[in-house]
């Protein structure tokens, strides 16, 4: 069961009560959360604001029993001048153990960030830049297997983008991805692409 309903600033709000099951290992487990959405477009310059996520009981599937856990996914996207737009991701999730002697506390708790731009310098030719941060923090006690306690990921994007005609792109791109090791505590660089393709679309 849920609802939904419009309100002010083109926005909209909606809960819903979720109950589900899904096997974990040899076992089958009930989830039971609360869902919600609210999301608002309040002008053209702040296109999108929006936070949807999940609460309640969830399921710690890499050591097969039950938990509590929480989603949480923030965006916003905005429009600083007619030519740039830029979007923002902020999310989170965590999962814990019910609240039992020498047991408590967070199993895990993961976030990604991601910012990204793009600027149209005409109709036909644009930039866009592209920042990503994943991360994840696990208490290696609460895991039946070894498991790392902090592991994350950067990766960044920027491409140029030419459309020659009405049939054909040009594209040109440079990425960067970049991997945490936890025991200097820095990004060390894992892998660079650079790349240019032409996109043309054929006709009968």
């Amino acid at each position: 069961p849920g609802f939904g309903m419009d309100v002010k600033w083109n926005g909209f709000v909606q809960l819903r009560m979720i109950n589900d099951r899904a096997r974990a290992g040899d076992g089958l487990f009930t989830r039971r959360q609360v869902g919600y959405v609210l999301q608002f477009s309040p002008s053209p310059r702040v296109a999108q604001l929006s936070i949807d996520g999940t609460a309640g009981q969830d399921i710690d599937f890499a050591n097969a029993r039950p938990g509590r856990g929480a989603t949480v996914n923030l965006y916003a996207r905005v429009n600083p001048t007619n030519h740039l737009e830029i979007e923002a991701v902020q999310n989170r999730r965590s999962l814990g153990l019910d609240r039992t002697p020498g047991s408590g506390g967070h199993v895990f708790v993961s976030r990604v960030s991601r910012i990204r731009g793009t600027y149209n310098f005409t109709a036909s030719f644009f930039a866009r830049v592209i920042g990503q941060y994943v991360s994840t923090t696990r208490n290696p006690q609460l895991y039946l297997s070894t498991v790392n306690a902090r592991d994350g990921t950067l990766s960044g994007s920027a491409l140029l983008a030419y459309k020659i005609n009405w049939q054909s792109v040009l594209f040109v791109g440079y990425g960067d991805d970049r991997e945490l090791l936890t025991d200097v505590d820095r990004l060390k660089p894992s892998s660079r692409q650079f790349f240019v393709k032409i996109s043309y679309a054929f006709q009968r």
